[in-house]
């Protein structure tokens, strides 16, 4: 399918499975043209033609992309740009949570790679689209959607965690990474005037039944259905129904850097003053550019001597 011209776009990673294959329906259900961002191309041309078929909108597409390698993420960015150019909302709804450590092809913690890195990669390869495309009192929205841990440790001197490896250390340094970026690249939407184009927030959310599960480590395997989902999970339909309200909802219009969680309803949170603090966000900037930066030269390292 072609897409079609002067449509608005959502751009929606992990768009294939649990709560983003809920985003991607609930915004292709409002008529906005959806680009579904997902690893396995079966699953992901299945996820588009479901979406085509039940809200009977045209315009919902797949583009295969393995968010754990930044590369990737590159020509991810580059085909987006070419194919999608008018890009308004922009969902990083990919992770994973993986109970014991591997490392990507580029060297980097998978966990941190998908669930916060490629975030930040992706963003910045996309924010001149959707400043272009986003305009006062109709801004392009980013909303990341992570977990509902706050105040974890970001380990700039083992950000590999191969001295401290544990799954809940590395959930809580990919929460706290996501969160410290929003806020800074809040910061910068703002200091560049870009405020009124370009808006950004976080929804962290609990317990939900999806198939990030199957990495987790046997113990929470088995402990999270026992001791947490009867009483605190909550359906991916219920947090895509609280994304869609942040992204398309009047009220969050001129909200930036804000913070939600969702456990059972939505409501807003405060972040921490290390998250908020400025050398926290300059740091962790710095880190993450470098990282993408290596990961990068490493491909060209690899053509060079092709």
């Amino acid at each position: 399918m072609i897409p079609t011209t002067g449509m608005s776009y959502a751009l929606v990673t992990g768009g294939t499975d649990g709560i983003g294959r809920a985003i991607a329906h609930r915004l292709a259900a409002r008529s906005l043209g959806v680009v579904i961002v997902g690893s396995n191309p079966e699953k992901g041309r299945a996820a588009a033609g479901m979406r085509r078929k039940e809200t009977a909108n045209d315009n919902v597409h797949f583009v295969r992309a393995d968010l754990s390698v930044m590369r990737n993420v590159e020509e991810l960015a580059a085909k987006v740009s070419n194919d999608f150019p008018r890009v308004r909302y922009l969902v990083h709804c990919a992770g994973i949570v993986r109970g014991k450590r591997v490392l990507t092809i580029e060297g980097i913690e998978s966990n941190f790679a998908v669930s916060y890195l490629s975030r930040f990669a992706l963003t910045q390869r996309l924010i001149s689209c959707l400043a272009s495309t986003g305009e006062s009192g109709a801004a392009a929205r980013i909303l990341v959607v992570s977990g509902a841990a706050r105040g974890g440790v970001i380990h700039y001197d083992d950000i590999n965690l191969a001295k401290r490896f544990s799954t809940l250390g590395a959930v809580a340094q990919f929460c706290e990474a996501n969160d410290v970026f929003v806020v800074e690249q809040s910061r910068r939407l703002a200091a560049a005037g870009l405020a009124s184009r370009v808006t950004m927030t976080t929804l962290k959310v609990g317990a939900v039944r999806t198939n990030i599960r199957k990495q987790f480590p046997l113990w929470m395997k088995i402990l999270v259905p026992l001791l947490i989902d009867p009483f605190l999970t909550v359906t991916p339909e219920m947090i895509a129904a609280s994304a869609e309200r942040l992204l398309l909802a009047p009220e969050f219009e001129s909200t930036l850097g804000a913070a939600f969680t969702q456990i059972k309803r939505m409501k807003a949170t405060l972040l921490g003053r290390q998250t908020q603090d400025l050398r926290e966000g300059r740091r962790l900037w710095g880190l993450s550019e470098d990282l993408v930066a290596g990961a990068l030269a490493i491909l060209v390292k690899e053509r060079q001597t092709a």
